[in-house]
């Protein structure tokens, strides 16, 4: 039984104790006898003891006989075989690796791109220098760009040279 149910049948029990005892005189006080007091209070305290109070279910535990194994490591993110250029400032995206190639696109300040080749341009009078043959990342064309419009990230050490890459006519 539940303990408001027991509270309940406690109450009921103590009014019609309270009512037998206005039984004997109408419009007066009522009295109560110490025997009928202490029955009470006894019948009470017993409710209270027997009372089931809901506890919590605590799942059980299965103990094994094995350590538990370490946690797998996460494995390191693999970085890109070729490296990554981003573009200090807007430059011309060029058919090829010289100021004499028409541009083909603008590689706008903070963009990246996939180097897949690089030309050395020593023999240009209007851009000499390092020119590096991009794969665009996000939206645009591919095509060269100068090495100082950028800056590297990864070795392009690794990157193939092209040997030689003819000037339009």
């Amino acid at each position: 039984m539940h303990s408001v149910q027991r509270i309940a049948i406690l109450s009921i029990m103590l009014a019609a104790s309270l009512g037998a005892c206005r039984g004997g005189a109408a419009g007066g006080t009522p009295t109560v006898s110490a025997e009928q007091v202490i029955a009470t209070a006894e019948a009470i305290a017993e409710m209270t003891r027997s009372a089931v109070t809901p506890t919590a279910t605590v799942p059980a535990v299965t103990p094994t006989s094995e350590p538990p194994t370490a946690t797998a490591t996460q494995a390191a993110t693999a970085t890109p075989e070729s490296p990554v250029v981003t573009a200090l400032f807007n430059a011309y995206v060029r058919q090829g690796p010289d100021d004499a190639h028409p541009h083909v696109d603008f590689f706008l300040q903070g963009q990246t791109a996939e180097v897949i080749g690089q030309y050395n341009n020593f023999t240009s009078e209007s851009s000499p220098g390092t020119w590096y043959q991009i794969r665009r990342i996000g939206e645009g064309l591919d095509g060269w760009v100068y090495s100082g419009a950028v800056s590297v990230s990864g070795n392009v050490n690794l990157v193939p040279s092209i040997d030689l890459v003819p000037t339009p006519e």
